[in-house]
């Protein structure tokens, strides 16, 4: 199996836009997931440079190297997090990154600063309200079940975080891009 790393990778659609864009190279035998690519044989390099400068394109980049996969175990770790939702309530952040890696969270926060132009709790936020805005668009549930799945303590404190992000409640997300119970 041949792994690569792809930075910038950390929703559905960027998988989707993947995907697309190894059928169209006609690059087959490849899973797909964040961060990731997997295939079963190397790629010639002209088609690699191909991939790189059509990824690049789209917002993604292709990376390399041991420090990029330190970067890739910590975009995990952190998807992992979210994924736990209110059961991550009794952990912090930074404490569960650090005991999943096997390093101190401050090696690991600054390497990810680094490479990332962001810090790991921002990422996570990011990709918490993304979260959020796939739950409204994709189903029923109430803000308060959301914020549930998500991890918020609160409705007040997930609309707020929502705002603070996006400009808008949730709510008008929700009015503007969200679920169609007649189309369900």
């Amino acid at each position: 199996m041949y792994t690569h790393l792809v930075k910038h990778m950390v929703c559905g659609r960027c998988v989707l836009m993947v995907e697309q864009t190894l059928e169209t190279l006609e690059i087959q035998d490849a899973e797909v997931s964040l961060g990731k690519i997997e295939l079963q044989q190397p790629i010639e390099p002209q088609l690699a440079d191909q991939l790189h400068t059509v990824l690049a394109a789209l917002g993604l980049e292709m990376m390399q190297g041991r420090s990029n996969r330190l970067i890739q175990n910590i975009k995990e770790a952190v998807g992992e997090f979210l994924h736990l939702g209110i059961d991550a309530q009794g952990q912090k952040l930074s404490t569960f990154i650090a005991r999943r890696l096997g390093y101190e969270f401050g090696h690991l926060s600054e390497k990810f600063a680094k490479a990332e132009g962001t810090t790991v709790e921002h990422y996570f936020l990011d990709l918490r309200i993304q979260k959020v805005q796939e739950l409204l668009r994709t189903t029923n549930l109430t803000l308060n079940d959301i914020a549930f799945e998500t991890g918020f303590s609160s409705v007040h404190h997930l609309a707020a975080q929502f705002k603070k992000f996006k400009g808008f409640t949730p709510g008008r997300y929700r009015e503007l891009n969200g679920y169609n119970y007649l189309l369900k």
